[in-house]
């Protein structure tokens, strides 16, 4: 009679140790595939350099602060829709070194990775080991959209280390104030730099939706549920250094007007009552291209079914975050006996990170950044926050199986989908070739200076090395027919200079807006020209034809 329940009671013991070996080899599969991911990335870092440059707002991020230092005292320099201080001091700093170029293109990848680093060990220290490799490795998995964020100096990308040093800084501080350990001399060492640091950051407007008020909120909002006198401590730290940081940052975007380094206007408005609707259908298809899932309006085939199920495993995660949140939100917290360290971690992590998500989210539906469909600069910060929340869906023995795989098979797509497409062109821009050939020609002729359509002119140049410079330029209305860029760029590169032999590189392309098609007559008979690519002519003049140049 008693073999039967032994029988029994073995049985079960053999599937619990059967489940954890298979949800073992799960984890083990699922770090592979990051570390996969991750190689990937690094073996086409240099071919992925070389087409994110061929987008002439990548490439003028490194042509302005290069020539900034030959420009005149006094010039003014234009930045474009918003002020990327923080690359442009560090690219400012180090201009003089031999080897920037190539510091400049390799720092986005490293800052990227050291804020993927931070955000998997604050998952790490809350959630766990598992919460910390499901991060790393659902963020290593990066789609190309997600690549040409956080892989170039001026897209927002900085704001994924900002967020996670925000995390890291408050889960230090709580864990210091629960343990009775916090005292004014750590609140001076891990406060100061972080004044620093995030003031610096917050002249990237984007990081106080992103990252700075989550970081206020966050410890208010563990007050109000756990009610305890440590989140008072942990919610003065993080309002003073809101308040600093915050100060901090209007000083320095003051000082860098009054250095002539400023940005256009970028008027972000509440939409329409109407416009909800299409609104939040762009805020799906873009999280669904971020994740490398963009399979909308995709016809049926293997490509896009791949496509598809990437896409649906980023919605159903997000979905199942934004639920485990909403469930969180409304559930009463244990205040009858203090919270542990690693409760008080975690229900910290979950406040920071879930605002990061719903903040990002809602500002991005309710406002006009969204108008432009696929645009996921501005919830770069949303998809870290879903990565980094991903554990707290592993509940169960079972969850915690299928959530492995579900993203152990989300890399698989994506390292395929890196694999097999290659690294397509990020912009229109003319290529090293092509480049190569303008700058051959233009030389050839005395002409080191010129002028082209925004899409193609810094390209040109930094593909070049400098060693032409063309300057970007656009139709309008003057007699002429041309005009200076409106923005991205140094006003004295339009200022005539006497006795300058000079060039225009036109573009018959299609598939170049606002592109300078053929010369205008008023600029005279060119002395030379040449077609070089596919639509692309370039026309020498004996003189600087800056002077036909309209503002």
């Amino acid at each position: 009679m008693e073999a039967a329940p032994r029988r029994e009671a073995s049985l079960a013991q053999s599937l619990d140790d059967a489940r954890r070996r298979a949800i073992r080899l799960l984890v083990v599969f699922a770090g592979l595939v990051g570390v996969a991911n991750l190689v990937v990335l690094l073996a086409q870092a240099p071919a992925l350099v070389r087409s994110l440059v061929l987008n002439a707002d990548n490439a003028s991020t490194f042509v302005l602060p290069a020539l900034a230092g030959r420009a005149p005292a006094g010039s003014v320099v234009n930045l474009g829709n918003h002020p990327w201080y923080e690359p442009w001091w560090f690219m400012r700093a180090t201009a003089g070194l031999p080897d920037y170029r190539q510091l400049w293109e390799a720092a986005p990848f490293v800052l990227a990775l050291l804020g993927i680093a931070v955000a998997a060990a604050c998952a790490w220290w809350a959630l766990g080991r598992l919460a910390g490799l499901l991060c790393a490795v659902a963020l290593l998995a990066a789609s190309e959209p997600v690549r040409g964020i956080v892989d170039v100096p001026e897209s927002h990308g900085l704001i994924v280390l900002h967020a996670a040093v925000l995390c890291l800084a408050l889960l230090f501080v709580c864990g210091r104030a629960q343990r009775g350990r916090l005292t004014p001399a750590v609140l001076v060492l891990v406060g100061v730099p972080l004044v620093v640091f995030t003031g610096a950051g917050l002249t990237d407007e984007l990081l106080l939706v992103s990252g700075l008020g989550p970081f206020v909120l966050a410890p208010l909002l563990c007050l109000l549920r756990l009610r305890s006198r440590v989140w008072l401590t942990v919610s003065a730290f993080a309002l003073a250094t809101g308040v600093l940081s915050g100060l901090l940052a209007v000083f320095l975007a003051h000082v860098m007007r009054e250095e002539h380094v400023v940005h256009a206007p970028f008027p972000i408005v509440f939409v329409g009552a109407e416009a909800i609707l299409a609104s939040v259908q762009n805020l799906i298809t873009t999280l669904a291209s971020l994740g490398g899932g963009d399979f909308f309006g995709e016809s049926v085939g293997v490509e896009s079914v791949l496509t598809f199920a990437a896409g649906a495993l980023t919605l159903a995660a997000i979905a199942g975050i934004l639920r485990t949140l909403w469930r969180w939100a409304c559930s009463t917290a244990d205040t009858s006996t203090p919270a542990s360290t690693q409760v008080a971690a975690r229900e910290l992590f979950v406040a920071f990170w879930g605002l990061v998500l719903v903040l990002t989210l809602a500002v991005f539906a309710l406002t006009s950044v969204s108008a432009t469909t696929g645009d996921g600069r501005y919830l770069i910060a949303a998809w870290v926050a879903i990565a980094a929340l991903l554990g707290i869906l592993a509940t169960r023995p079972v969850a915690r199986a299928v959530l492995v795989l579900a993203v152990a098979l989300f890399g698989v797509l994506n390292v395929r989908s890196e694999i097999s497409a290659g690294v397509p062109p990020a912009g229109v821009g003319p290529d090293q070739r092509l480049a190569g050939a303008i700058e051959h020609f233009a030389l050839a002729h005395g002409a080191r200076v010129g002028y082209a359509s925004y899409w193609d002119a810094a390209p040109v140049t930094w593909e070049t090395h400098l060693r032409v410079q063309a300057y970007p330029i656009q139709p309008c209305s003057t007699p002429t027919g041309l005009c200076r860029f409106y923005a991205i760029q140094i006003d004295t590169w339009y200022s005539p200079r006497p006795d300058t032999s000079t060039f225009l590189l036109t573009d018959t392309r299609s598939t170049v807006p606002l592109a300078v098609t053929a010369p205008p007559a008023s600029l005279g008979p060119p002395v030379a020209q040449e077609a070089v690519g596919e639509g692309l002519t370039v026309y020498v003049y004996d003189h600087d034809i800056a002077a036909d140049i309209g503002v």
